[in-house]
């Protein structure tokens, strides 16, 4: 006879053999009672030998592995969510490494507010290589966690419902119909409006701490870039009317006399990264000169503007109601 679980972890991974294994490993450790919750990580067509490594591990509560085809992050939440018996899901990145204390205070924060989705917070990991990606993430997702601290616990900002570290009722997720697998990025954002629209709230939850191992390049982020872009032109389309834009609202607050110089800039965003890449390669050679890596980053998150206004314009601007 099955034990009702209180809380599902879905940890969907792709390539990621020895960084999902620290994550489950992490989740093993937590300090919450074995028979109330269970692990699903969903295998989106690994190649590394993930599922084997996964299936070897020894767990001191319910785990599951479950492979498919490459189907994106979207798709395999929504596999996960399928076979999870918890009536609480919470959904991780397969890079996160969790505090012990994280299911549990996930489970607490839905006790007596069961139409919420809670936002754990999500700091760079002190293991990750010094870069001026790294940087950046320290700088825009990281210091949004740090705000969240002198806040009030439902006060989360719009801008930042990630669901690298969230929790939400699974008929809640039901309600909504999961997650739209058409997006490759911005999948959490826009399954956050629908469910704001169902009169859902957020909570911050400050104890569920993770920390997240951050690899990635500056060539990285800036493909990255790109790829929010696409996702950005389907959010507008698909919720012409949705006050949750990203960047394509912060176009709109760019001073006029400011758009013509950006457009120009989008126009070749290879002779921008002539003028910027330069100094993003001082920064990343000087990493330990506070002037030099400020300088970096500075030029790293304008090419990745840049980039990113170059793949909207291609795609066509969409009308913000």
């Amino acid at each position: 006879r099955k034990e009702a679980m209180d809380i599902s972890v879905v940890v969907p991974t792709f390539n990621r053999r020895e960084l999902v294994k620290r994550t489950v490993q992490s989740l093993f450790e937590q300090n919450f009672p074995s028979g109330k919750y269970e692990i699903v990580v969903v295998v989106d067509g690994s190649e590394d030998g993930t599922a084997e490594a996964l299936c070897g591990l020894k767990a001191p509560c319910r785990y599951r592995v479950l492979e498919q085809a490459n189907g994106g992050l979207a798709a395999a939440r929504n596999s996960g969510a399928r076979v999870a018996e918890g009536d609480l899901l919470l959904f991780l990145d397969d890079d996160m490494f969790c505090v012990p204390d994280l299911v549990r205070a996930h489970v607490e924060a839905h006790r007596h507010t069961p139409r919420i989705v809670g936002f754990g917070c999500i700091f760079l990991s002190p293991e990750s290589p010094p870069s001026l990606a790294a940087e950046c993430f320290n700088r825009e997702l990281g210091a949004f966690y740090l705000q969240q601290r002198t806040k009030d616990a439902d006060a989360v900002e719009e801008p930042e419902h990630v669901f690298g570290n969230s929790s939400l009722p699974r008929q809640l997720l039901a309600e909504a119909g999961g997650f739209d697998a058409n997006f490759r990025m911005r999948e959490d954002l826009e399954l956050w409006v629908r469910l704001a629209g169902m009169g859902v709230r957020s909570c911050y939850i400050e104890r569920a701490v993770a920390y997240q191992y951050y690899a990635k390049s500056g060539g990285d982020l800036i493909r990255d870039s790109e790829a929010f872009a696409v996702a950005d032109v389907m959010f507008a389309r698909k919720h012409p009317d949705a006050i949750h834009y990203g960047q394509l609202r912060l176009l709109e607050r760019t001073p006029r006399w400011k758009r013509p110089l950006r457009r120009m800039a989008a126009v070749s965003p290879a002779a921008a990264d002539l003028v910027l890449g330069p100094v993003c390669r001082l920064g990343e050679t000087f990493f330990k000169v506070p002037m030099l890596r400020n300088l970096g980053v500075r030029a790293l998150q304008m090419r990745r503007r840049i980039h990113w206004f170059h793949k909207v314009l291609a795609l066509g601007m969409p009308k913000i109601n």
